[in-house]
C-alpha cells in the first residue's frame, strides 16, 4: 500500500491558499493576549508561514514530558486551550506544554496551503527546546484532523498521539451551507491529499509504531460509532475510549476526571514502554 502523495503544482498551492483565505475567514484573526505565565513565540513554517505560539512550563522537578496541543477549528484557537484549563491540568501533572495557532488563526500567516505543515514546523522547534523528553500530541477536533496527516509525513518527533473528537471525514463535519460545497469539491479533489481534506484513515494507516488513542463522545453527531469502528480496524496501535452523553469536544467538561485520566494513563504507558525498550537495548 503507497503513501499519500502530498506533493501538488503552484497552482493547486495558489487554490488551496486561496479556499483557506476565503472559506475560513469567519474563524480568522482573532486575537487575544496570552495568559501571564506562558512565553510567547513566533516559528517560521516550512512553508514561510509565521506561527505564533506559546510554552507553558511544568513547576515539576523533574518534567515528564511536553505535550503538544492542536487546536479545534474556533475563531480562538490555542486560546481554547487555557478557557478550558487543559494546560493546566497537563502542568500540574509534571508535563510542559506547548501551544500554538495553526495558519490564519489569531497572528499566524497563511503563506501556505497545508495544515499539516504547521504541525511538523511546531515540532521542529520542541524538538530543539526540549531535547531528551518525550513529545505528546493532544489534536482537539481540527486539531487533531490535521495532526493525522502530519503523522502520516513523519511521525519520527512524537512519543504519542491522542486524538479528541476528531471526525474521520471532513464531509462528515461540514455538513451546511458554503462550506459543505466546498469541502465536498476538494476532499474528492487531486488537492485532498495535499490539503489534508482527505479522510484521516487515508493517513493513519501508514503510520506505524505509535501509539495512537482516539477520544471521542456516543452523542457526537459529527462521529458515527461505526466510522470510529472502521478507523481502528485500519490502524496500528490505536486505542479507542469512548465517552458517555458526549456530543462535540465535550469529554473534558462532563467527565474531566475520566478525560485527563485516560489521557495521562496512555502518556505513562507510552513512557514506560520507551524506558523497557531503552533498557533492552
Amino acid at each position: 500500500m503507497s503513501t499519500p502523495d502530498h506533493s501538488t503544482s503552484a497552482l493547486g498551492v495558489a487554490i488551496s491558499k486561496l479556499f483557506i483565505r476565503v472559506m475560513f475567514r469567519h474563524v480568522q484573526g482573532w486575537k487575544q493576549d496570552l495568559p501571564p505565565h506562558a512565553d510567547a513565540f513566533v516559528e517560521q513554517g516550512t512553508d514561510g508561514s509565521r506561527l505564533e505560539g506559546a510554552i507553558l512550563r511544568t513547576s515539576a522537578q523533574k518534567p515528564r514530558g511536553v505535550v503538544m496541543l492542536c487546536h479545534p477549528f474556533l475563531k480562538y484557537g490555542m486560546h481554547y486551550f487555557f478557557e478550558n484549563r487543559i494546560d493546566s491540568e497537563l502542568l500540574a501533572h509534571g508535563y510542559h506544554v506547548v501551544v500554538f495557532n495553526f495558519k490564519g488563526f489569531g497572528r499566524s500567516t497563511i503563506d501556505g496551503h497545508a495544515f499539516a505543515d504547521d504541525v511538523l514546523s511546531i515540532a521542529r522547534r520542541v524538538s530543539r527546546d526540549f531535547q531528551g523528553l518525550p513529545i505528546h500530541l493532544l489534536g482537539c477536533s481540527f486539531g487533531g484532523y490535521h495532526l493525522s496527516h502530519a503523522l502520516a509525513r513523519d511521525a519520527s518527533p512524537f512519543a504519542s498521539a491522542v486524538l479528541d473528537s476528531v471526525p474521520v471525514t471532513v464531509r462528515s463535519y461540514f455538513t451546511r451551507g458554503m462550506l459543505r460545497h466546498a469541502m465536498h469539491w476538494i476532499s474528492g479533489s487531486r488537492l485532498a491529499v495535499p490539503t489534508g481534506t482527505c479522510a484521516i484513515d487515508a493517513s493513519l494507516r501508514h503510520v506505524r509504531g505509535l501509539p495512537i488513542a482516539y477520544l471521542h463522545g456516543l452523542d457526537d453527531r459529527y462521529i458515527p460509532v461505526d466510522s470510529v469502528q472502521s478507523l481502528a480496524r485500519q490502524c496500528q496501535n490505536m486505542q479507542t475510549f469512548a465517552f458517555e452523553g458526549c456530543r462535540h469536544l465535550e469529554g473534558h467538561k462532563k467527565h474531566r476526571g475520566r478525560y485527563f485520566e485516560t489521557i495521562l494513563d496512555f502518556y505513562a504507558r507510552v513512557e514506560q514502554d520507551r524506558r523497557s525498550a531503552t533498557a533492552v537495548a
